[in-house]
């Protein structure tokens, strides 16, 4: 039984960079080609696929690459034995189960696309061996498709005006892929699916899983800057994303690099999607929730200097960086750690450690930087210890 699917473009999130490559899809598509996206995994290759699909406004039929596929699980198979109750003529009242051979013709999902005019979705065609995929090669160029000679039935018939396809696949770097025949390839037209940007991914999160916008910046740029040190892959984490943000929204966890809690949650999700070691992976998602906390606990209020005359405060060179951050705060005020950091090009701990005798001296206030042994206490270990 084929599942004529309709897309739900409800769930679709639609942001600039996708709406550009929606765009040219589209076109193509109505201009009669058959459209192949190609990129990494969980770069959104699927989502968009049906997306478009929707935007053709015609049934859609999905079918998925498989390394077992045949031509005729594409086309269809000629079936054989059908079973008959036979009433026996003598004994009337016995009722034999014969099987008799009556073949029939069962029209698989490209030829039901193609009769009816519907969308094809294939996904991840290039699972399927070049030899299985050939049978598109007619359908694409000649508008036909070839069937199996049966002498009670065409050889071919016309494909519907109003058919497309929209092929996906991943690079072919990947497990369990096929390289794909060039013949196809220069039948459809391919778009290369970037890693979608930062401000998509947030969009992503906040839409499916419910979260507010303040912690889906967080989760997004922890699980970008994991995979960027840790050389996890070129799919950006999406899926790590929507992982952690569904879990800490529906069990209310903080989303605060500092939560212990948090912080197992992204140990588990993404220490295992990366090929480091596993020392090697910890060390740097340590690293990056570190810096993250950093940030979200320094942001939220600006460094003010306390209104004294700095001509009359003579300061001690308790720690190194000291004279230096606080000269570039009487002449910047209301700087957050990140501005000191770049101008100063030093690192954090070196900032709070500067900040913290400055404030014993009194040079700052009492009231401000209320963050900074919370800053110290991270320095000093606080983090996941797998």
């Amino acid at each position: 039984m084929t599942t004529v699917l309709n897309a739900s473009p409800q769930r679709f999130v639609n942001t600039p960079a996708i709406q550009r490559i929606a765009q040219r899809a589209l076109r193509y598509l109505q201009s009669g080609f058959s459209v192949h996206l190609r990129g990494s995994a969980g770069v959104g290759k699927t989502t968009l696929a049906m997306h478009l699909a929707d935007l053709l406004n015609q049934p859609i039929i999905l079918l998925f690459g498989d390394d077992e596929f045949k031509t005729s699980d594409l086309i269809g198979n000629q079936l054989g034995y059908t079973r008959k109750k036979v009433v026996d003529n003598f004994i009337h009242s016995v009722v034999k189960v014969e099987d008799e051979l009556r073949q029939h013709w069962v029209d698989a999902r490209l030829t039901l696309a193609c009769k009816e005019g519907f969308t094809l979705v294939y996904d991840e065609f290039n699972r399927s061996h070049p030899e299985v995929n050939n049978v598109l090669l007619s359908v694409l160029e000649e508008r036909l498709l070839v069937l199996p000679t049966n002498q009670h039935r065409a050889e071919y018939i016309r494909v519907h005006p109003q058919f497309r396809a929209i092929l996906t696949s991943n690079p072919q770097e990947y497990c369990g892929v096929h390289a794909t025949q060039d013949a196809l390839m220069d039948r459809v037209i391919t778009i290369d699916m970037p890693t979608p940007d930062e401000v998509t991914q947030q969009e992503i999160v906040i839409h499916k899983t419910g979260i507010d916008s303040d912690k889906a910046e967080v989760i997004v740029r922890l699980v970008r800057m994991f995979w960027s040190r840790s050389g996890s892959g070129q799919g950006g984490g999406l899926r790590s994303c929507l992982m952690i943000a569904r879990i800490c929204h529906e069990h209310e966890i903080s989303v605060n690099p500092g939560e212990p809690n948090f912080q197992d949650i992204c140990a588990d999700i993404l220490l295992s999607r990366t090929n480091q070691p596993r020392m090697e992976a910890t060390r740097l998602l340590e690293e990056v929730l570190s810096e993250l906390y950093h940030s979200t606990n320094t942001q939220s209020q600006p460094i003010e200097i306390v209104p004294n005359n700095q001509n009359q405060i003579v300061l001690e060179q308790r720690v190194p960086y000291e004279h230096e951050v606080y000269n570039y705060l009487c002449h910047s005020p209301g700087r957050r750690f990140s501005d000191l950091a770049a101008q100063l090009g030093i690192d954090r701990s070196q900032i709070v450690a500067a900040l913290k005798s400055l404030r014993e001296q009194g040079v700052l206030g009492n009231a401000e930087l209320p963050h900074i042994s919370q800053a110290v206490a991270f320095d000093s270990g606080h983090l996941i210890n797998k």
